[in-house]
């Protein structure tokens, strides 16, 4: 059940959007993290893809994929952290976001947004356009 506090926003999407990045923004290593929603934006589920290194996580599209399926979800948002401090995203986090949004794209899925957390800042593909 979600906080008061993230209950009140008008965007359930932000919510859960605050929700996945406030979890990981202090990390010393990268790790990923997705809530599969359905499409109101209420999360059916979460996972965790911790790396153990400070510069890569792995994001398999088939796991990501099967996960959105075993949930039912019409929605996808993905997070992940930059334990640098650099938010902006690299070439290999651009190519992986293209991929994931194309695969769930096949299934009906949307990915809705992917937010990299560098801190206390954010980086978003759809805020930039990108998704």
């Amino acid at each position: 059940m979600a906080s008061p506090a993230l209950a009140r926003l008008a965007d359930p999407f932000e919510a859960v959007t605050r929700q996945l990045t406030s979890q990981i923004a202090d990390e010393r290593v990268e790790v990923a993290v997705f809530a599969y929603c359905d499409g109101h934006g209420r999360a059916l589920g979460f996972r965790h893809a911790r790396s153990g290194l400070a510069d890569a996580v792995e994001l398999p599209v088939r796991r990501i994929a099967i996960d959105a399926l075993a949930f039912d979800a019409a929605v996808v948002m993905m997070a992940h952290n930059h334990p640098s401090g650099e938010a902006w995203p690299s070439r290999a986090d651009r190519e992986v976001t293209r991929r994931i949004a194309a695969a769930l794209r096949v299934l009906g899925v949307r990915l809705h947004d992917h937010v990299i957390v560098a801190g206390r800042r954010r980086w978003s593909f759809r805020g930039a356009g990108l998704l």
